[in-house]
């Protein structure tokens, strides 16, 4: 490999323990069902096969070292969250409820304001990589105001189509990432 290739790949290994990193904070806050098992074994590998190579420069090695530990790191991290929810526990050490105990309404609703701004900022994490990737602009771009508008968004919706509930996505479409949003019909 020459210098070109192996930087392009240290690149593409911290695109990917990023990406990774991303994935997981989706799977703890509950956006998806399952943890990202696949896309860890691959980046486990890029970085293995990367270990023994010898023609790496002090700079590159270093690069390399760092990137391994940040990814250690992470793992630690990850395995210890998935034992506390394995365990039923929050990271400070409570216990979580069950989904048939009885909330108050207050704190029903705070739980649905924090899913939702765990959600939000999924979202605007993905947008803002969206527009970078794309190369548009990302300054003036506050989560703030994200969140916001798509809250009047999601009942602006939810009104026009008497539905349940309002899925938001980031797409591209012609070369400019775009906010899409589906509402979700009543079950």
């Amino acid at each position: 490999m020459d210098n070109k290739q192996i930087e392009d790949e240290l690149d593409n290994i911290e695109t990917a323990v990023t990406l990774l990193k991303r994935d997981y904070e989706i799977y703890f806050s509950g956006g998806a069902k399952l943890p990202p098992y696949s896309a860890h074994r691959k980046v486990e590998n890029l970085i293995r096969r990367f270990s023994s190579l010898t023609s790496l420069s002090y700079a590159q090695r270093f690069r390399y070292n760092n990137i391994n530990a940040r990814f250690n790191t992470y793992v630690d991290l990850w395995n210890k969250q998935m034992r506390y929810k394995e365990e039923g526990r929050t990271p400070s050490g409570g216990v979580i409820q069950s989904a048939t105990a009885v909330k108050p309404d207050r704190q029903l609703r705070k739980a649905n304001v924090d899913v939702e701004a765990t959600q939000h900022q999924s979202l605007f994490n993905e947008y803002l990589k969206s527009r970078e990737k794309l190369g548009e602009t990302t300054t003036g771009v506050s989560f703030e105001k994200f969140s916001s508008q798509l809250s009047k968004q999601k009942q602006a919706i939810m009104d026009k189509y008497q539905c349940r509930d309002v899925e938001f996505y980031v797409s591209v479409e012609q070369g400019k990432t775009k906010l899409k949003a589906k509402p979700l019909k009543q079950p």
